[in-house]
């Protein structure tokens, strides 16, 4: 009889442990943003004071040393073809996962226009989230290409981040366009032939100020993370300095 009820008090301690491995990981988001165009936050609501003669503006930048990871994880999880033609473009599934035990918000908003909302001292502050593609070629060749498209967040809209549980993840797609006059490729010569490729999630905490004839912001890299690299092939001719 005792060893029946011990046998019993095991499993049930044993079982919310069971349980919990036995999760499966759900995709809580999905973000396609190979349809959209550059979303680059433009500042339309700076009005400056008809007195002034011109617009100023200051910039300052903080960066952690080096830029947390936890508790995401970025994969590069699939790439439409394994070719990718100078002057053509492809299309790539990202994922961010959190392997961490805590949720975590990551910006989620494409529309720069619903974040930028100065209150009466002209000040807000936001989240933006920046993709880039790394190729690389041997012979010390690669090429670093931002996708246009940017992710924002404020603590003061709600709906604007994304929430991922622990165990749960999101996928973004982009576009990424191997484009010959985009001068981010003129910095070290492609050449037709096998590449790797990997992306990196680069994450921003901003603050903006609009004063009576300037904007005056600081952007601080506060988490930064990047894909494993994986196998592609670069098409059609030279991309040269």
């Amino acid at each position: 009889m005792d060893y029946a009820k011990g046998a019993r008090l095991a499993f049930l301690l044993a079982a919310p442990l069971l349980f919990a491995g036995s999760v499966v990981a759900q995709e809580v988001g999905y973000n396609d943003l190979t349809e959209l165009g550059a979303n680059p936050l433009k500042h339309s609501k700076f009005s400056p004071d008809s007195s002034c003669e011109g617009e100023g503006g200051g910039l300052g930048s903080g960066i952690s040393c080096p830029p947390k990871t936890y508790p995401f994880e970025f994969a590069l999880m699939s790439v439409e073809g394994s070719e990718l033609a100078i002057d053509g473009e492809v299309n790539v599934a990202l994922r961010l996962s959190n392997i961490g035990r805590e949720s975590a918000l990551v910006p989620w908003w494409t529309d720069p226009e619903q974040i930028e909302l100065p209150d009466n001292n002209g000040r807000f502050e936001f989240s933006q989230i920046d993709l880039r593609a790394d190729i690389s070629q041997e012979g010390g060749r690669s090429a670093y290409i931002s996708i246009p498209v940017h992710l924002y967040g404020a603590k003061k809209v709600p709906g604007s981040f994304q929430e991922i549980r622990p165990g749960d993840y999101v996928e973004i797609r982009v576009k990424l366009v191997l484009d010959s006059k985009n001068e981010e490729l003129h910095f070290r010569s492609l050449k037709t032939g096998p590449a790797k490729l990997s992306f990196t999630w680069t994450e921003w905490d901003s603050r903006v100020v609009y004063e009576r004839c300037s904007i005056q912001t600081r952007h601080s890299r506060i988490r930064q993370l990047t894909s494993d690299a994986t196998d592609m092939s670069i098409a059609g001719g030279s991309v040269s300095e």
